[in-house]
């Protein structure tokens, strides 16, 4: 699966798309918006060939920006709610590592994260999600057959991070309901060690009716 096969799955065709650049010596991302899948892909492979580190917003928007009165002063906002368009999957970020395991927070390896998610899918009769290596830990998406608005997205991602909570499953709670996520596009580095890991897709399923999934 390269970067266009990924963003095609997992997100909507219509609405804003933005990247979230991560320049060297800044802490805040720099946003740049698509209205086509086929130039986010090609932007993301073309900054992830750089010293940027490239994530993807997880849903779709409904305008370049948005301007919003932050005490007093109007400043431009890009993934805020009033801004929140559709999305097309479900997501969860599991970490991976000494430390995260050891704070409970997540999993030592990247094996035991997909073998707890397989567990609890093959426990609960929830579908299978697919898998992104995200170079330290693992990313889990559930892609839809149809783009859904992001109030019944939360709505519904709510209940799945309490469902994830009850069965055990160590998924950052704040990723899985925050639409507003960025995650690490598949086709890009994780370039927090010196040895860059490449972002890659583990496998494939069929996209899920989101009223199956309700």
């Amino acid at each position: 699966m390269d970067t266009l096969e990924f963003l095609r799955a997992i997100l909507p065709e219509d609405g804003v798309h933005y990247t979230a650049i991560f320049k060297p010596g800044f802490h805040a991302p720099a946003h740049k918006a698509f209205h086509s899948l086929e130039e986010m892909a090609d932007a993301i492979v073309k900054m992830d060939a750089g010293d940027w580190t490239v994530y993807h917003a997880c849903g779709s928007y409904k305008n370049e920006f948005v301007e919003v009165d932050v005490k007093g002063t109007i400043k431009k906002k890009y993934r805020v709610e009033q801004n929140w368009n559709k999305a097309k999957a479900f997501w969860a970020d599991l970490d991976c590592g000494e430390d995260k395991a050891a704070e409970g927070k997540g999993y030592l390896t990247k094996r035991e994260a997909a073998t707890a998610m397989k567990a609890f899918c093959d426990k609960t009769g929830f579908p299978k999600p697919f898998y992104v290596d995200s170079g330290n830990g693992i990313h889990a998406y559930w892609p839809l057959t149809k783009a859904i608005p992001a109030d019944t997205w939360v709505k519904m991602a709510t209940m799945l991070k309490s469902i994830f909570a009850h069965h055990e499953v160590l998924a950052d709670p704040s990723r899985t309901s925050d639409f507003a996520s960025i995650l690490r596009p598949v086709g890009s580095h994780n370039k927090k060690s010196d040895d860059f890991k490449p972002v890659e897709a583990k496998n494939r399923v069929e996209p899920i009716d989101p009223r199956d999934i309700a």
